[in-house]
């Protein structure tokens, strides 16, 4: 065989080998390290739950969002009882940054709850007394005193502004990875398979998704 022709059916098979091989490199899909393409399970909230749990129900919403709260109401309940109490399932909330600015407000204002080690009890006032743009600072400070937290800490910490680039970054690294309708879920376990859940739904739906899990 000549050279020339040789030399050009090796560039052929090159060629072939990278079609073939490079629409399996999807950098969407998770990794087996517990992340959803770029969201880490360390962007937002700390976990609620067992740290050992063998999966991860990422929440993405804010404390304005409507269908947020009803999602609270309506479904977190059963999802608390059955996965989360039980050290079946962990959780995390990550902050979408809101239109109006007493919403992301109050998204910062759980992150300053945070550093009193009060974050979910906070994240729980919020959406039990969701009141649309009514979060202010003065409501805020009293939400933090209702539930026992230092007030004048808390207070000098939204007063910061400290957390607010952390709730864009939140933003960008969810609407880069496909995220945008709220709530949204990712339903993610230790092998890094993973189940995407949009808008309200009920219980039964994230019990037929974790048992594809299993």
């Amino acid at each position: 065989m000549k050279p020339y022709v040789l030399f050009l059916l090796l560039v052929v098979f090159a060629l072939a080998t990278y079609v073939v091989v490079l629409p399996q490199l999807d950098n969407s899909k998770p990794v087996v390290n517990g992340n959803y393409g770029t969201i880490s399970k360390s962007l937002g909230s700390p976990v609620l739950g067992s740290a050992d749990a063998s999966m991860t129900i990422m929440e993405f919403g804010n404390y304005h969002c409507q269908d947020c709260k009803k999602w609270f109401q309506e479904t977190r309940p059963n999802i608390m009882i059955n996965f989360i109490e039980t050290g079946k399932i962990n959780m995390i909330f990550i902050d979408m940054e809101p239109p109006s600015k007493n919403a992301l407000l109050a998204s910062e204002a759980t992150y300053c709850a945070n550093e009193q080690g009060r974050y979910w009890d906070y994240h729980n006032i919020l959406f039990s007394n969701q009141l649309e743009n009514e979060t202010d600072a003065a409501l805020l400070k009293k939400f933090a005193l209702d539930i026992g937290m230092d007030v004048n800490l808390f207070e000098l910490c939204l007063e910061s502004g400290k957390y607010e680039k952390k709730i864009k970054y939140n933003t960008y690294e969810a609407q880069k990875n496909g995220i945008n309708q709220l709530p949204t879920f990712i339903i993610i376990n230790s092998a890094g398979k993973y189940e995407k859940i949009s808008g309200v739904q009920p219980f039964y739906v994230f019990e037929e998704k974790i048992a594809l899990m299993k």
